[in-house]
């Protein structure tokens, strides 16, 4: 990443965490006597600073999960001369038949129980492969909405539905929806089902972190339209180098506001 694009992150993360520190220092502070009335057994039994520092981590999630992953790889993929923008949204016409499919296929996915014989794992390829060999002359006009989209400069156009690193049921069909109905209206599109970073750990497969719901749509270790960690930042960035620059990024706006949360909120 360019320094421009560094800045421009670095911006954007110390907004989100002023955003934070204001709520929970300012405007919402901790009240040690709610969380005895809320508590009143847990109140007596772990010492005040886990639910404090608990309180913090929540609305820090809930401020990461509103879109700043987004908003980061909006920046990133600017940054290396493509065109780019976060919510997105796609007019498709696409035929009858091939949109049929797709609700078949995902219905089908969905319903199947966990551990039954017949379960077989997500095949992304065979399943476009089955999409695309289908045609007929009706037609429906839709609308896909992409958390990114990006148009490289040799034209490419990428489409990234970003997600909670550990998606429910709903959020993971929805997404692998708009993803096949992406690719049945333009097999040229580039389709992503998109995690910030693996909670298994960098490197390792995904189901090492114990979250199954996914595997049901996606098989989340095969499939090429998923992308995680540093495939995903590193994809983005057209470079190799993108995923350690972001840590690197994350890691400098963190040595001043580390002091800060502990002074302010922590009170140590």
């Amino acid at each position: 990443m360019n320094s421009k694009t560094k800045k421009l992150i670095e911006a954007r993360i110390r907004e989100s965490l002023d955003t934070v520190i204001t709520r929970r220092c300012v405007t919402e502070p901790f009240r040690e006597e709610e969380v005895k009335e809320r508590n009143p057994f847990g109140a007596r039994l772990v010492p005040m600073e886990v639910w404090k520092g608990s309180k913090f981590e929540r609305s820090f999630v809930t401020i990461l999960g509103q879109g700043i992953f987004e908003q980061i790889a909006k920046i990133i993929a600017e940054g290396t001369g493509a065109f780019a923008e976060n919510q997105h949204t796609t007019s498709l016409t696409v035929c009858t038949f091939r949109l049929d499919k797709i609700d078949e296929i995902i219905k089908n996915q969905r319903q199947v129980r966990r551990g039954s014989t017949t379960q077989k794992l997500p095949d992304w390829s065979s399943e476009v492969d089955n999409i695309l060999e289908l045609k007929n002359d009706r037609y429906q006009e839709i609308r896909v909405v992409s958390d990114l989209y990006i148009k490289r400069p040799d034209g490419e156009q990428e489409f990234y539905s970003f997600k909670t690193v550990k998606p429910n049921l709903d959020q993971t069909e929805n997404a692998k929806k708009d993803m096949l109905r992406l690719v049945a209206g333009n097999s040229d599109y580039k389709v992503f089902f998109a995690l910030p970073y693996n909670p298994a750990g960098e490197g390792r497969l995904y189901k090492e972190a114990g979250h199954t719901i996914p595997y049901k749509l996606f098989n989340m270790d095969d499939d090429r339209c998923v992308i995680m960690g540093a495939n995903l930042w590193n994809k983005i960035g057209d470079d190799e180098n993108t995923y350690q620059d972001l840590l690197d990024v994350f890691e400098k706006v963190g040595k001043s506001y580390i002091k800060i949360i502990k002074k302010d909120y922590l009170k140590i």
